[in-house]
């Protein structure tokens, strides 16, 4: 049957499964009168609460460093907590102040499809000086929360929590605490998606992220590096991003409750806001706390001492304080490159969380919300990046209690959640890939801007098996819906908004399709969403309103899409050797410019320029032109990104030559690379070959110093020293 609205009290919930799977006709007339009468307290409470909300462009300083570009809702980032009571009817008018178009989406909320928010699916754009208001009855209760679906406009601020309670709690709760966790970079949020269009590791070296040969032979993990260069895979890679700072409700450290006292109970109503952050979540020295909660939805209570939570998901926990001390609740960010605290009670003698130490980047597929009963350092950290782990180090670990974090596998639903079994069902297969050379992020081999639509129709249950074939996680979030994660608990399986899908792992999820309109399915990894991995779900035989469709078609060009074009380029000036590479990367088009030149010798210039459109992320056919002993022929070829993460390219001149070209790169140790290639032209005559090599330790992520060899048949042996600048 349908998903009861959470706006039915626990009895009603059950009166009404439990009609539903009885053949009687009379209990199923009968039933509307049931849920009238239990609903009648709920409904003669209801109430229109308003929020007038405002959104202005700031100056916000979290690190030392103004941000001019910055984005508040009523001058707070984040934005204010809305709260509700169960029956409400909300009515938030949101005014952009700004100077751009903007828009928000009220998450996990069940609201009319004309009030979700996104852009052109569901409303228009907030143009800078209007309003609209939102206007949706308020039939579930839970922890929620509500962000811009603009741009990148979420990175810059514009989040904040939305609580909805019941009139009936389930538990007595001393204290209830909202903590928004949130991430921060000082950089525009497009200049982010633009350095991740040059390189989707261009941020590794901020993170100091450097995999390499060197550091898998330490770690004894020189089969899962190899494997990942056979399967083209890579290193394990926790995030895109390199932050300046993880925040909780807006601050790098927080405090709250100064009164805490043994034995109470005090609810944590965790929201990750994060743009690209997942977050490992600890209370003190790994104390124990219960999860009431999952997206806004009540579980069985699970006894756990660690989260992962992935971006859009919320979780209510209840901790009982031990004692009358002070503990730090800590939101460290998955590749544990910082980390955000609240303190609850005691500032001065508050427990701290253990730190954790870096992740190891080879461990291949390992699925890092699946863990429990684990060391404080879980088996994906239990080895430093260092050369050496000091004696000490290795005691403390040794001493350190065990964690015990939560698994999909723990939640089991309040109530049950099974559907009937007579209903038609719909399989749909939804594979999750990504490519981190052009940044470019698929369902299915496609991006949004490829295929829009996934088509579902009223009164069927929708099983979406979700496929990740990356090494990232995707914490994939539906608008309108909840839907039950097909876990260990039968007819008791959990609902969610949003689930995380681990690297290499598949879940599988289903709902009822009762929500007719169209609805946005997406990776809450903002740079994913944007950059291609998102669908609308849209129900058979329901369309746009024409006026939206207009809107849609006037205004869409000035955002952007998965499919524009980013430039990139490099420069490499050794002593006797230069080469200029210019891209255009335009998601599956691509436009290679090089020009090379030997001895700095007018007469040894090559200039080639390719076109590429990508099949996929290892193949793309090409064809351009290319400039060799003065003169000009046409090309046409392919290239291919072969097992070994070996590049390679072939064409054939309209001069009737064959050309093949081969590289790849070995990262020997931190910051120090080898780049080798290789050239062979074949035609009537005796084939030409040449080679190089480039031996580079980079100084900081855009520059790299080093030395250049190169050997062809006619000049022989040459070594230069120089730099390579990326732009």
């Amino acid at each position: 049957m349908a998903l009861l609205p959470s706006s039915l009290t626990s009895a009603t919930r059950a009166f009404v499964l439990q009609a539903s799977n009885m053949k009687s006709h009379l209990i199923a007339l009968l039933s509307p009168f049931f849920v009238a009468l239990f609903c009648l307290p709920i409904l003669t409470q209801a109430a229109e609460r308003r929020y007038e909300l405002t959104i202005e462009e700031v100056t916000w300083n979290i690190t030392g460093k103004d941000v001019d570009h910055a984005l508040a809702i009523n001058g707070s980032i984040p934005a204010p907590i809305l709260k509700f009571q169960l029956g409400d009817d909300a009515v938030i008018e949101v005014t952009n102040k700004t100077t751009e178009p903007t828009s928000v989406h009220w998450h996990g909320v069940l609201v009319p499809w004309n009030m979700d928010g996104p852009m052109f699916s569901n409303n228009q754009p907030i143009q800078p000086g209007e309003s609209f208001t939102f206007r949706f009855p308020i039939k579930h209760t839970g922890t929620y929360w509500y962000h811009s679906h603009t741009e990148l406009q979420e990175q810059r601020g514009l989040y904040g929590a939305i609580v909805i309670e019941d009139h009936h709690e389930r538990m007595k709760i001393d204290h209830d605490l909202v903590v928004v966790m949130s991430d921060w970079t000082d950089e525009r949020p497009m200049d982010v998606l633009a350095n991740l269009k040059k390189d989707g590791h261009y941020y590794a070296f901020k993170k100091k992220f450097f995999p390499s040969w060197v550091g898998a032979i330490r770690h004894g993990a020189v089969w899962n590096y190899i494997k990942g260069q056979w399967t083209r895979m890579g290193a394990m890679d926790l995030s895109d991003v390199g932050y300046d700072a993880f925040l909780i409700n807006g601050k790098k450290i927080s405090s709250s409750v100064a009164n805490l006292r043994k034995g109470d109970r005090v609810r944590l109503r965790l929201i990750n806001a994060g743009a690209s952050s997942y977050f490992y979540v600890n209370i003190g020295n790994l104390r124990p706390f219960q999860v009431i909660s999952k997206d806004g939805v009540d579980v069985m209570p699970v006894e756990v001492t660690e989260l992962l939570m992935g971006m859009g998901e919320t979780y209510d926990l209840v901790f009982e304080v031990p004692n009358d001390l002070g503990f730090e609740l800590r939101a460290t960010a998955q590749d544990v490159t910082g980390h955000a605290s609240l303190i609850l009670g005691d500032q001065e003698n508050a427990e701290s969380v253990p730190s954790k130490m870096k992740p190891n980047p080879y461990m291949m597929g390992m699925d890092h919300s699946a863990h429990t009963d684990m060391p404080t350092h879980p088996p994906e950290h239990q080895m430093p990046m260092d050369d050496q782990m000091p004696t000490e180090a290795v005691e403390e670990i040794a001493s350190m209690p065990m964690t015990k974090r939560l698994h999909y596998s723990m939640l089991r639903s309040v109530n049950p959640t099974a559907f009937e079994e007579n209903l038609p069902q719909h399989d749909i297969r939804l594979e999750l890939s990504g490519d981190m050379d052009r940044y470019l992020w698929t369902i299915n081999g496609k991006t949004f801007s490829e295929d829009k639509y996934i088509i579902i129709r009223e009164g069927e249950v929708v099983r979406f098996t979700l496929v990740n074939q990356t090494m990232m996680h995707h914490p994939m979030h539906l608008h309108g819906h909840f839907f039950r994660v097909l876990n260990e608990q039968g007819d008791y399986s959990p609902l969610f908004h949003t689930i995380d899908v681990a690297p290499m792992k598949t879940e599988t999820i289903e709902l009822l399709a009762n929500e007719p309109g169209i609805w946005f399915f997406h990776c809450h990894n903002l740079y994913h969403m944007k950059m291609g991995m998102a669908r609308w779900v849209k129900y058979e035989n329901f369309e746009r309103p024409e006026e939206l469709v207009r809107v849609e078609k006037e205004q869409a060009k000035q955002f952007t899409k998965d499919s524009d074009l980013f430039f990139s380029g490099k420069v490499d000036l050794y002593s006797n050797h230069a080469e200029l590479d210019l891209r255009l990367n335009g998601g599956r088009y691509e436009a290679d410019l090089t020009f090379e030149i030997d001895e700095y010798a007018a007469d040894t210039l090559e200039a080639d320029l390719a076109f590429k459109y990508y099949v996929d992320r290892y193949f793309a056919p090409l064809a351009g032109v290319e400039y060799r002993d003065d003169d000009i022929a046409g090309i046409l070829g392919a290239t291919y990104l072969a097992p070994g993460e070996i590049q390679m390219t072939g064409y054939m001149t309209t001069e009737g030559q064959a050309v093949i070209k081969l590289s790849k790169q070995f990262d020997i140790v931190d910051r120090l690379l080898l780049e080798v290639g290789g050239e062979g032209r074949f035609f009537t005559g005796e084939p030409e070959w040449e080679a190089e090599a480039e031996l580079k330790y980079r100084i900081r992520q855009n520059l790299d110093f080093g030395v250049f060899y190169k050997w062809d048949e006619e000049k022989d042996h040459r070594v230069g020293l120089g730099f390579s600048l990326s732009f």
